[in-house]
């Protein structure tokens, strides 16, 4: 069958406008795609699925624990979690002890070098304390460009160090931008922890919190933000725990340190 010259025009003319249709939305999907959100930048991150993370002890605890509580750390149960600060605070929950207990704090590399051990005191109440990981310790990660990995050991037998009972996790150092950074240092406390939830910085929000409970332990509006925080990472029991002092000691005697 023949078809006139101005039939093959049209189908010409409507063949090419749908492809341009269909580059036009595929254009978009790429340009969609290149361009994520804050939520979907994160989730595009390389997978930490493997690496070695308990925020709670499950193992035997002997007559270590008086009070049947768990020893927690206070962060999501992610394998790794996100700090700003170049000396961050990691928050962690001590049961009642029958007497006063050594935890001991490490930090490794990625390729499981020692950078940084220290060694805490309880007094046997129980409580939230916190460990500092020292300026120095992000900058010598910094310069190796990896996380760090970090151990809490509550030390229920000095002889056998088999017993002791683990926490662990992973910190990764982010920096923020400098529009967040002008607005976190034109902000109140509260507002502070609130930008930091929103980066998506854990370590930072929290600390902010626990500084401002000490200094001023009445404040309902930071107990309230607080005891929000823990529940939206299913902690929300420890939020009436009271913060208590870590204790650091000289050195401890260990016949098995993790070298």
């Amino acid at each position: 069958m023949l078809i006139s010259n101005n039939k093959i025009s049209k189908i010409i003319c409507l063949t090419g406008i749908t492809l341009a249709l269909d580059f036009l939305v595929l254009g978009n999907s790429f340009t969609t795609q290149a361009q994520p959100s804050k939520n979907q930048e994160n989730s595009l991150q390389v997978s930490y699925e493997g690496l070695p993370s308990n925020r709670r002890d499950g193992g035997s605890r002997g007559n270590c624990i008086a009070n049947g509580k768990d020893f927690v750390a206070l962060v999501p149960d992610h394998p790794v979690n996100v700090t700003a600060s170049i000396s961050s605070q990691l928050f962690f929950y001590v049961p009642q002890t029958e007497e006063p207990k050594t935890i001991e704090f490490v930090v490794r590399t990625q390729e499981d070098q020692l950078v940084h051990e220290a060694f805490v005191q309880t007094t046997g109440q129980a409580g939230i304390m916190s460990v500092a990981i020292p300026e120095q310790v992000q900058e010598n990660v910094n310069q190796i460009d990896g996380d760090y990995h970090w151990y809490l050991s509550m030390i229920c037998d000095s002889n056998q160090r088999s017993k002791d009972i683990v926490l662990e996790g992973w910190i990764e150092y982010v920096e923020l931008n400098n529009s967040v950074k002008e607005r976190i240092d034109l902000s109140t406390d509260l507002e502070k922890s609130h930008l930091f939830q929103q980066e998506g910085v854990w370590y930072d929000a929290l600390s902010v919190l626990a500084e401002t409970q000490k200094l001023d332990s009445d404040l309902r509006s930071i107990q309230t933000e607080w005891s929000q925080l823990l529940e939206s990472i299913g902690l929300g029991e420890l939020a009436s725990e009271p913060l208590i002092k870590a204790e650091t000691i000289d050195h401890f005697y260990s016949t098995s340190l993790k070298e």
